[in-house]
């Protein structure tokens, strides 16, 4: 109540009751002040109870002038101001704060989900099936890298493969990978290793590359000096001449790739030291474990004695078998599969042809030789007794023609593989191994002259041609014999795109004589310290 309305009275007489408005007037006023605080707190507890941030002025009493002054929010203030502040509720005080930490809380898990959204839409494009505990995002393109002599390689984009391995290297993860022939797993594993070594240095072998035959030995190591190309890594090929040399162990050298028998072997002899090994690749992994190198596959794991070494495995096929294998000598790989698991790449045109016998085949082969057939042409046999028969039947016949088996010497394979490149030979005979993991450039067909013993040699056989994205054509010769193993070969036709007889496809099952591998001892989990 406003004490002013007791002197509105005209017959009240104030001089004669002077005391008493004296003392009223007196209390009135304590009555105003305790009022005023009064409400303002209880206002301040009301408004704790919303978001505080949206009050932007904060009013004081008035002053002497009558005027009421505006304070902005975060001002020192006193009085009546500083008694609304006891009244706020604990806390209460860093709402602002709490308000903007949790806006940003927001915008970044917004953000996350994009980026996860993002990721998974990369992959599924890809083909990309990844399994594995904390699995780095997909690489997006090369440009992330920084690196000059990607593109000047003419390296453009990554490929599926290349996207997922090079950032689970690069993190330092050890990852099974297995993609189709062709897709650029060398470049996959070489680029992460040159990227975490960094510079050249004087410490010893710092990587390991091992593969199944010299012939791919010598192709990655000349893949590693054209990405390394203008810096002076040390990138060498285990030779025989650097077998003998009494001071290999004081050779520099960065990147060394060998085959496992001469690695091993040096190894026993104590001749080479790798316990400064950053990185051991296995590339072409599935035939170096089905070919019983593992005995020397232990040995120079147990010689990369670095406990922060990373291991990884490269494949086009990757069965059971070698992976369970290959997961005793690895801790939490990353797995890695693109499309279909052990499946032919769809840029080759599959054909089956039946010939009836075996003297049928070369009946047949000259008769592609006189239709559209244009070399270079690779051409698949089982055996080096069959590859020096069918050498010198072509040769006869004045086809430009020249093999590879184990049959020939070292020189002589070279010099086959190196007048293929160059287009000298136009067919070039090959057996399983020695073709195995080799990167002939432009090969337009590949002919299967004996029908392949599995669905992983058929695999890698056709994976010859049709590779960086080129097309390809591969034609398999079949006869009444290879009807035991046609339906698989037809089905893998068919997963890839290709068209088959339903006949085929209908054939019986005969997995006992089709999947027939060479047993390999099984070894117990490694340990996390080795």
């Amino acid at each position: 109540m406003d004490p002013n309305v007791l002197f509105t009275g005209v017959r009240f007489d104030q001089k004669k009751f002077g005391a008493e408005v004296q003392r009223f007037k007196r209390k009135a006023e304590d009555l105003v002040v305790g009022g005023s605080l009064q409400l303002s707190s209880s206002k301040s507890l009301a408004e704790s109870k919303f978001d505080e941030s949206d009050a932007t002025e904060v009013r004081t009493p008035e002053t002497k002038s009558g005027r009421r002054s505006k304070k902005r929010k975060g001002e020192n203030d006193s009085g009546p101001a500083s008694a609304f502040n006891l009244f706020r509720p604990p806390g209460s005080l860093n709402s602002t704060e709490a308000s903007v930490s949790g806006q940003e809380i927001e915008v970044q898990e917004d953000k996350s989900g994009k980026v996860a959204e993002a990721v998974n839409v990369l992959r599924k494009r890809c083909r990309l099936h990844v399994s594995g505990q904390n699995v780095p995002p997909p690489l997006m393109s090369f440009d992330d890298l920084r690196s000059k002599n990607i593109h000047a390689s003419g390296y453009t984009e990554p490929t599926p493969i290349q996207r997922q391995a090079i950032p689970t290297l690069l993190a330092e993860r050890e990852c099974l990978a297995c993609a189709q022939t062709g897709s650029g797993k060398t470049l996959a594993f070489i680029l992460p290793i040159l990227m975490s070594l960094k510079v050249p240095s004087d410490a010893g072998i710092r990587a390991v590359i091992v593969c199944p035959i010299r012939e791919l030995a010598t192709q990655t190591a000349r893949e590693c000096r054209k990405i390394a190309k203008g810096r002076k890594w040390r990138i060498r090929a285990l030779t025989r001449s650097m077998c003998l040399d009494p001071k290999l162990k004081d050779l520099p050298i960065d990147v060394l790739v060998s085959t496992p028998l001469r690695l091993a072997r040096l190894l026993k002899k104590k001749r080479v030291s790798l316990s400064g090994v950053q990185y051991l690749i296995l590339d072409e992994a599935d035939k170096l474990f089905e070919m019983g190198f593992v005995k020397q596959i232990d040995s120079i794991v147990a010689g990369c004695s670095n406990p922060k070494a990373i291991r990884a495995l490269f494949s086009a096929t990757l069965p059971d078998s070698v992976e369970e294998l290959a997961r005793t000598i690895m801790v939490d790989p990353v797995r890695i599969i693109v499309g279909e698991k052990n499946s032919a790449a769809s840029t080759v045109d599959q054909r089956l042809v039946y010939v009836g016998s075996e003297d049928g085949k070369f009946l047949a082969l000259k008769q592609l030789f006189k239709e559209s057939l244009k070399p270079p042409i690779l051409l698949f046999v089982d055996s080096k007794e069959r590859a020096r028969e069918l050498h010198k039947d072509l040769a006869i016949d004045g086809v430009s023609v020249d093999s590879i088996h184990a049959g020939r010497s070292q020189f002589q394979r070279d010099a086959a593989v190196e007048k293929f490149r160059e287009g000298k030979t136009w067919v070039l005979i090959a057996t399983d191994l020695m073709a195995r993991g080799m990167d002939f450039k432009g090969v337009n067909c590949v002919i299967n002259y004996d029908f392949p013993s599995s669905i992983a040699t058929y695999i890698h056989r056709i994976g010859r041609t049709g590779r960086a994205g080129r097309s390809g054509q591969a034609i398999t010769f079949h006869t009444d014999k290879d009807k035991v193993l046609l339906r698989s070969i037809a089905h893998v036709i068919r997963s890839s795109g290709g068209e088959v007889p339903e006949w085929m496809l209908k054939l019986p099952k005969n997995m006992k004589v089709f999947h027939r591998r060479k047993s390999t001892p099984r070894r117990k989990q490694r340990e996390e310290q080795m």
